[in-house]
């Protein structure tokens, strides 16, 4: 349901006439896509959401609030493809975009999202396509250093979309290894230009220090050591992190999950099918999820927060494979896990708030 329905200049008038802090009260609780419908309804509403001051205070109070989308790029055969996305204080797919409406979109893959900004690479151009949803724009980025690249080459944990609240422009990072060396690979859309710089191991004359601006990007994790690649404010270049776990907490059979300097364990069990000479492992099952953080000095990975034994009951269920990503804003971690089971997806998502040292899940119905 939304707040507004107005079917006249009248009653529009009528809305825009209240005082501002009610109405602001009332626009920012609106998710952005609902924002975008609402300038539809009258050029002195388009013009209210679309000023710098407005654009401003809502991204501020989106930061502060707990807000937050989940997005899903779907295909439908032949070459049908809608991008949905789940609002958690809603719990509802509010949010579809058919991207067979929009010109220069070759078989997409969704890469990320921040702000008004969507992230796609095309699997047949080999290339990367900005949308901004405000104003239904499209922008074809420069092929970037490593030239063209198929969507199999993006590693969500390795990459970042920055959007600046208050104008169009908005920063694309990516780490990779380029002649075996760890780079930064970072697109401004207001230079439409790529800048590649080399990551310097931290030491005596470059120390990590945490900052919650830090961006940092996970590039590999081998055995018990991980290649982070840390960007932080008032610094000459990346700093390349090597943390490890002083001991292996679930041994081999775990499942990582990286994003913004945090690590997800998950661990699972086989389930046997069958009996005697016919038992198969075809079937697994979550026992238990913990969330890992980098050290101060950035050498390891230190123990934040194990998911209790009774959510892990909620969310449990068997599964063939999975995968998962997630991130963190303003002191919030979240994790979302998606499974397939006998060919049903599942969809868990889990979010940890670091001052009330509290999970929670929010339900998510596919």
């Amino acid at each position: 349901m939304y707040p507004l329905q107005a079917s006249t200049s009248t009653s529009t008038l009528g809305f825009l006439l209240l005082p501002s802090e009610l109405l602001h009260e009332i626009l920012f609780r609106l998710p952005l896509p609902d924002l975008h419908r609402l300038r539809s309804v009258s050029h002195l509403l388009s013009s209210l959401v679309l000023s710098p001051d407005f654009r401003r205070l809502y991204h501020l109070h989106s930061s502060l609030s707990s807000s937050s989308w989940l997005f899903l790029l779907s295909r439908r055969p032949p070459r049908d493809y809608f991008l949905l996305g789940f609002h958690s204080p809603s719990s509802l797919w509010s949010f579809r975009l058919p991207l067979r409406s929009l010109p220069r979109f070759d078989d997409p893959y969704f890469l990320a999202s921040s702000g008004p900004f969507f992230l796609f690479a095309s699997n047949l151009r080999r290339d990367l396509v900005s949308f901004h949803l405000p104003s239904s724009s499209l922008l074809r980025l420069p092929l970037s250093p490593l030239g063209p690249r198929g969507t199999s080459s993006w590693r969500r944990s390795s990459l970042k979309l920055s959007a600046d609240p208050t104008s169009h422009r908005f920063r694309f990072l990516f780490a990779e290894m380029y002649n075996h060396l760890p780079y930064l690979f970072e697109y401004r859309s207001d230079t439409n230009t790529w800048h590649a710089s080399e990551a310097v191991p931290i030491n005596s004359d470059r120390l990590f220090s945490p900052d919650p601006l830090n961006v940092y990007l996970h590039m590999a994790h081998t055995g018990t050591e991980s290649l982070v690649l840390c960007t932080a404010p008032g610094t000459n270049g990346p700093l390349l992190l090597r943390p490890r776990f002083t001991e292996n907490p679930f041994g081999s059979d775990q499942l990582h999950v990286h994003g913004d300097g945090n690590m997800v364990l998950i661990k699972s069990v086989p389930i046997e099918e069958g009996s005697g000479s016919r038992v198969r492992v075809r079937m697994r099952v979550l026992i238990g999820i913990e969330l890992w953080g980098i050290s101060s000095d950035g050498t390891e990975w230190v123990l934040t927060s194990r998911v209790c034994s009774e959510m892990i009951e909620e969310v449990k269920k068997p599964f063939g494979v999975m995968m998962g990503c997630m991130a963190e804003r303003e002191g919030v971690v979240r994790v979302v896990l998606m499974s397939n089971s006998k060919g049903a997806w599942d969809l868990v998502w889990l979010s940890y708030n670091r001052a009330k040292c509290v999970w929670s899940w929010v339900p998510v119905y596919v």
